[in-house]
């Protein structure tokens, strides 16, 4: 069964749990939460973002408000199918989800934290990275221990 672990973590790249004998695996870099949009270096990257937020001239927007025109926070599923698509049209291309705070009002922490493992299973699969833009002020602390678990 240990050996099932190892080799389920290797291709995951999630750390199913410490096998005794094993060295603990790294970290797959294919998810981070900043604190800015600065300090995203990405040249590509899908934004996942409100109106009026500003993005270098190479990366995608999607918006996501209440109002007519956008996507609507509630629509997850929506907000999901672009995400993959692009990803599958571009394998290595940036995610960079900047309103969380705002998807977790309208959708409720839970929600948001299945919608984020999703966006990141997804990345993993076609090589690209997902940037999660927030503050940890604005979680509590088990909210917010959760989302750190998404970068393991």
């Amino acid at each position: 069964m240990n050996a099932v672990k190892v080799l389920l973590s290797l291709i995951t790249g999630v750390v199913v749990s410490a096998v005794q004998g094993y060295p603990r695996l790294p970290a797959r870099d294919n998810f981070r939460i900043v604190g800015s949009l600065g300090e995203v270096k990405e040249k590509d990257a899908l934004l996942v973002g409100r109106p009026g937020v500003r993005l270098p001239s190479t990366w995608s927007p999607l918006l996501v408000s209440s109002a007519p025109g956008f996507v609507d926070p509630r629509e997850l599923p929506r907000i999901l199918e672009e995400i993959v698509k692009s990803l599958r049209d571009n394998p290595d291309r940036a995610i960079v989800i900047a309103c969380p705070e705002y998807l977790s009002l309208y959708n409720g922490f839970r929600t948001l934290l299945k919608f984020l493992h999703t966006v990141r299973d997804h990345a993993m699969l076609n090589g690209g990275r997902v940037y999660l833009v927030t503050d940890r002020g604005v979680w509590d602390e088990r909210e917010y221990a959760m989302l750190t678990g998404l970068e393991v």
